[in-house]
């Protein structure tokens, strides 16, 4: 057993699913993207291109009094720059010490070791891999290209859940997959479909709490109501709202039996303007009740 690639698998999973949840990603349609996108905004981290010959450095990330910056090799495919940004991506999530990591071929100590298996499960979850290959079995070829990974690295991908998850050899792993690839076998299929249970139970053991949703609905909009999170109507959420965001109000409409809860961004409406909303909101809940 590779306690390092369990250990990564635990932080990536939490990390990867939670924004799923959170965010409503459809399994489908997955991409890292999403989730590369939203934490190089959160960190304000620049990504760009960079050259050197013969690709000698594949990626670069660089941390400064200036802020996070990522590199990757410009002449690389778009599938080997998309390994390459989840790798650099993997040295903040997991907080590696250093302020300075530069990934290629001969640099394989166990900070990039951590990196490659956070890239790799980024790129391709095990929920993910369950809904393509299990629910939708698609090919080998069109799961790389869905996923925007080279081939090479889904047999790697593979290969590790086979040999760690499934206590696979090596050489029989390799076996598997390609039988896979070449479409000789469906024992890839099976074998997934064995671990459904396990993946699902991983997956749906993941909790998006409440004043997560009400921090990324905060960002969306002004005024949010007990019909879109349950919670306001609890005092001690009131309370954790009240210290974590002092410029919201919380307050509640009463009418005709039915009570509205709303918090309302004091920076941006009014009083009044929430009262009115409200209102309005109360109206359109009383007529679906009546319609």
């Amino acid at each position: 057993m590779n306690d390092s690639y369990f250990k990564v698998w635990e932080i990536a999973k939490t990390e990867i699913y939670h924004f799923i949840k959170l965010y409503h990603i459809s399994k489908i349609h997955y991409t890292f993207e999403d989730y590369f996108n939203h934490i190089t905004t959160q960190y304000k981290i620049k990504t760009l291109p960079h050259h050197f010959s013969d690709e000698a450095i594949l990626g670069l990330t660089l941390i400064d009094n200036l802020g996070i910056s990522f590199s990757y090799e410009s002449e690389s495919s778009p599938n080997r720059q998309n390994f390459t940004k989840c790798h650099e991506l993997g040295h903040l999530v997991l907080q590696h010490s250093g302020t300075v990591f530069s990934e290629n071929a001969q640099n394989q100590d166990w900070q990039e070791k951590e990196a490659n298996y956070f890239s790799s499960f980024v790129l391709m979850p095990d929920i993910i891999l369950l809904t393509k290959i299990v629910y939708q079995q698609i090919t080998f070829q069109d799961l790389a290209r869905e996923l925007k990974v080279s081939p090479q690295a889904l047999e790697i991908r593979l290969e590790d859940f086979l040999h760690y998850q499934g206590h696979f050899s090596i050489e029989q792993a390799r076996e598997v997959i390609f039988q896979y690839k070449t479409r000789k076998s469906d024992i890839l299929i099976q074998l997934i479909q064995s671990f459904k249970e396990k993946i699902i139970k991983e997956y749906e053991a993941i909790q998006v709490e409440d004043i997560n949703y009400f921090k990324k609905l905060t960002t969306e909009t002004d005024f949010i109501t007990n019909q879109e999170i349950t919670s306001l109507i609890d005092p001690d959420f009131q309370q954790t709202l009240k210290k974590q965001f002092p410029h919201f109000r919380i307050s509640a409409y009463y009418d005709k039996g039915l009570a509205i809860w709303y918090t309302w961004n004091t920076q941006a409406l009014s009083e009044i303007d929430s009262r009115r909303k409200a209102k309005l909101k109360h109206y359109d809940i009383q007529n679906k009740g009546t319609s």
